[in-house]
């Protein structure tokens, strides 16, 4: 299970939709907790990003930004949770994840979020092993 705040939520919307018809991108970060139902991740900040392909299609966060970025979680002492990215352009406008995603995904174990666009519906997903996803439960707070 993910856990986010309404607010963040919206954030991450706001993001999808001003950078339609391109794909927006970023990286959530936050703490996970154990409990007997699995981890419970719980999303305490969302780093925008800038999707260096410019596309409608697929997505790619630039290597110094991301390593910028996990180098604050480090040392603000959050855990990386995961990745979100929006589906804005037909075959795509799915909130699962799209064959270029199984493909691409590589951080097993952590959540990527998916935002479609036209109608908004937002899913997230654990990857398992490359190229396979497990839906995860969204919690808002």
């Amino acid at each position: 299970m993910i856990k986010i705040r309404r607010h963040d939520l919206e954030n991450v919307l706001s993001q999808c939709s001003d950078e339609n018809p391109i794909e927006a991108c970023g990286i959530l970060a936050g703490t996970i907790n154990a409990s007997s139902g699995g981890r419970i991740k719980e999303v305490l900040k969302v780093y925008h990003c800038r999707n260096e392909l410019n596309s409608p299609t697929e997505y790619r966060i630039d290597a110094e930004e991301q390593f910028k970025i996990f180098s604050e979680i480090d040392a603000v002492e959050l855990d990386l949770l995961g990745f979100y990215h929006s589906h804005v352009s037909h075959p795509y406008t799915s909130p699962k994840p799209s064959s270029i995603d199984r493909d691409r995904a590589n951080y097993i174990g952590y959540s990527y979020m998916i935002v479609a666009l036209n109608p908004t519906r937002v899913s997230s997903w654990i990857l398992e092993k490359k190229g396979v996803f497990k839906k995860e439960e969204i919690f808002i707070l």
